[in-house]
C-alpha cells in the first residue's frame, strides 16, 4: 500500500510541478511579447470619432 501511495505521491508532484512551468511560461510569454495595433485600427477609437 505505501508503495502505491509513493507512486501516486510522484505522479501528482510531477503533474503540478509541469503545470506550474506551463502556466509561468505562458505569463512570461504574454508579458514580454505585447504586439502592436495596426495603425489602420485607430479609425475604430471612440476618441477619434
Amino acid at each position: 500500500m505505501k508503495k502505491v501511495t509513493t507512486l501516486a505521491a510522484k505522479i501528482a508532484k510531477k503533474t503540478a510541478e509541469n503545470a506550474l512551468r506551463r502556466d509561468a511560461n505562458q505569463t512570461t510569454c504574454s508579458i514580454i511579447f505585447q504586439p502592436k495595433a495596426p495603425a489602420g485600427l485607430n479609425r475604430f477609437k471612440k476618441e477619434n470619432a
